[in-house]
């Protein structure tokens, strides 16, 4: 996620006094400013890039290939079978669930790059470009909101590198998503993020350093 100078824009100052480090409304990232609020200006944005395998949801990875192992097995099974007739039908199935399941980690995986994402002082926002239903938020205290369902605060775990990284702020487990929510991808200076992160919306969970 490139974040960009959380710094007054001093050619075109807006008409309302922003307290300093604010960014101005007409500074504000696509996608972002119909998600402002009354009284809330924005700290810190970012926009996500690339795509971040490394994050995938671990648990519907597991279960995605427990079922890609059966389906191989009883493929085999009709194929080494004597029913010659049924082989090329095998084939054509095989390569049709192969398809399916490499274009459902092609399109999830290209979810970091349609994300954007804002701190405010009062809340923290990200927003998917193509999927808005998968917008999700923390709020002071550190209380997440998303699919219509409120997470406790929980720690903010911070993985990748001391320059990029993700960070995790909640977790989720009601609901199986390629990626789950509260995840701000691909950060620069992640530890920096979140220490901001949590002073501004006064989260006692500590942060775990899990960079490399």
């Amino acid at each position: 996620m490139n974040d960009t100078p959380d710094r007054p824009n001093t050619e075109s100052p807006p008409a309302e006094h922003l307290p300093a480090g604010a960014i101005p409304v007409e500074k504000l990232l696509t996608g972002l400013r119909g998600q402002l609020q009354k009284g809330e200006h924005v700290l810190w944005q970012g926009q996500g890039y690339g795509r971040a395998l490394g994050a995938l949801n671990r648990a519907l990875l597991i279960r995605l290939g427990l079922a890609a192992v059966v389906i191989l097995a009883l493929l085999v099974m009709v194929i080494q079978g004597d029913r010659s007739g049924f082989k090329w039908l095998a084939w054509v199935v095989g390569g049709i669930l192969l398809a399916r399941v490499a274009w459902f980690f092609w399109r999830s995986s290209s979810a970091p790059g349609r994300q954007v994402a804002m701190l405010t002082n009062r809340r923290l926002v990200s927003v998917d470009l193509l999927r808005p239903l998968a917008t999700w938020s923390i709020a002071a205290g550190g209380q997440g909101r998303a699919d219509g369902r409120v997470v406790d605060p929980q720690p903010i775990i911070v993985t990748g590198t001391k320059e990029r990284g993700h960070i995790r702020l909640n977790r989720s487990p009601q609901k199986m998503h390629a990626y789950p929510p509260f995840i701000l991808f691909n950060t620069e200076r992640p530890l920096e993020v979140a220490e901001k992160i949590r002073k501004t919306l006064g989260i006692v969970a500590p942060i775990e350093d899990k960079t490399k």
